[in-house]
């Protein structure tokens, strides 16, 4: 072989590597966005259930229980129904999904509810 030949074979498989790294970094970039996604649509689905109760009826706080939760690793989840500072009959609503995939990630949503209003 002469040495151009060499250096081509370098270049090729050097850009077929970089390819190839591309791609692995693209899947983990998809896979995390996969479950931010997933804990997204499991705090809305957790909120407009609490959106839904009675406002009399909303409990303090509680787990979140949702099937979709084995989807994220190490997947939990939570809400939490408070009075709203400064105003009577509004509560504020936040539910949270936390998950770890190699760090510590949240998806909060949060909303309030009225007494005679917002809720059915």
């Amino acid at each position: 072989m002469s040495f151009i030949e060499v250096i081509v074979v370098l270049f090729i498989v050097i850009v077929l590597f970089d390819i190839s790294l591309m791609e692995v970094n693209a899947l983990s970039i998809m896979r995390k966005q996969r479950y931010e996604n997933v804990a997204y649509h499991i705090a809305n689905k957790e909120m407009e259930g609490l959106r839904a109760t009675a406002f009399a009826s909303l409990p303090s706080s509680g787990t979140i229980s949702d099937p979709l939760l084995s989807q994220i690793p190490s997947g939990s989840g939570n809400f939490t129904v408070s009075d709203y500072s400064g105003y009577s009959g509004i509560k504020e609503l936040i539910t949270t999904v936390a998950w770890n995939d190699g760090s510590s990630k949240s998806v909060v949503i949060k909303t309030l509810a009225g007494n005679g209003g917002i809720n059915p």
